[in-house]
């Protein structure tokens, strides 16, 4: 049995400013719209190398909100990396339009680039890419393709604050971008999110469509049909505390991936997914590995070994192609069209990855797989 009460799958550290701003929201009763949603769109947006960051209520509706601001539109067609949240297609089909499942590199779990060409037809309107896990999508392919097919770009940076491809943050490289501020998210707001963009024309778009498209003239005769997805300043609050502190938090993940890896490198059939030459800047979300042949036992024997030790687990995402309700609805794609992520839905896991977990924790959580090894 585990030395340890429970060690979850993630926690996060609240420090002193969170608090201060969070007082600060009560005590002078700016609880809804205020000071902190500016400075925090401002702050995030300026470290991520884009001009315009508009705050949202969660990391899906940025998401919707980013589709939204490009016109997605009934019966288009947007490709995506299959293995992910399930935010992904939903916000495709917030806009009427259908999310078409693009494989992965089994290496790496991340959209794998050449596949793409080969899923565009007359209806493709724009390529969602998924950062996943805190490793970018190879960006220099899917740009080029966007550009002969005249094709719009979304990042979904949900799970990569501050990642890097090839000298670019990741959220600043297509079209538009799409982070999430959720509870288990690098910095938190409790629930949030936030676009990101150079584009003028697209930040003005979010701006209005995010608080109900009011009329610039006449408040109350809408400019759109728009959504209520304002961030409240308490939110913003939290936030921008947690945003102060995002250098420290990355030096912890760091020291949480590197325990990790040194500890799991060197175990038969354990894999941890490889950083490409392309990453600059790679920052761990959580610690995700996935089993092949050679470990003797499956990973759902796995995960509930390390649950008789009080460690909790996330299996892999089950990705889209594999989703009943999207296959029925759409008829567009099959549940084995898309292997890698099948595969990686079967075999892979991510380990307690949270910013308190101690080396001591770490170390008992690899012991556990070892054992099993």
């Amino acid at each position: 049995m585990s030395q340890f009460k429970k060690i979850p799958v993630f926690d996060i550290a609240l420090g002193q400013k969170e608090k201060e701003y969070i007082k600060d929201c009560v005590d002078t009763s700016f609880i809804g719209q205020g000071p902190y949603v500016k400075k925090l769109e401002e702050k995030f947006s300026s470290f991520v190398d884009c001009k315009y960051g508009i705050t949202t209520t969660s990391g899906t509706t940025a998401l919707h909100l980013a589709c939204a601001s490009l016109g997605i539109k009934k019966n288009d067609q947007v490709l995506v990396s299959s293995s992910t949240n399930m935010a992904c297609p939903f916000v495709i089909d917030y806009c009427g339009a259908i999310p078409i499942p693009i494989d992965i590199e089994k290496e790496t779990w991340q959209l794998d680039v050449k596949k793409i060409e080969e899923k565009i037809n007359k209806n493709t309107k724009a390529i969602m890419v998924v950062h996943l896990f805190g490793h970018p999508v190879d960006m220099d392919p899917v740009l080029e393709i966007a550009k002969k097919y005249k094709l719009k770009i979304i990042e979904d940076c949900a799970e990569a604050h501050g990642v890097e491809y090839k000298g670019k943050k990741v959220g600043s490289i297509g079209d538009i971008g799409a982070f999430s501020f959720f509870a288990n998210k690098t910095i938190t707001c409790g629930e949030g999110g936030i676009v990101t963009t150079n584009s003028q024309e697209l930040a003005e778009k979010a701006k209005s469509l995010k608080n109900l498209a009011y009329g610039k003239v006449n408040k109350f005769m809408h400019d759109d049909i728009g959504f209520n997805y304002r961030l409240p300043n308490i939110s913003a609050a939290l936030g921008l505390g947690q945003f102060e502190n995002i250098e420290n938090v990355f030096l912890e993940k760091e020291r949480i991936y590197n325990r990790y890896k040194k500890n799991l490198e060197n175990v038969k059939g354990v894999n941890v997914p490889k950083v490409r030459e392309w990453v600059t800047k790679y920052i761990m979300w959580v610690f995700n590995i996935y089993l092949d042949e050679n470990f003797p036992i499956s990973r759902d024997e796995l995960t509930k070994k390390l649950k008789d030790n009080n460690i909790d687990t996330r299996d892999a995402f089950v990705p889209i192609n594999q989703q009943k309700i999207l296959i029925d609805k759409y008829k567009m794609f099959k549940e084995d069209d898309c292997p890698n992520a099948n595969y990686i839905m079967d075999n892979g896991l991510y380990l307690p990855s949270g910013n308190t977990i101690t080396n001591e924790e770490i170390d008992f959580v690899c012991d556990v797989i070892k054992k099993a090894s």
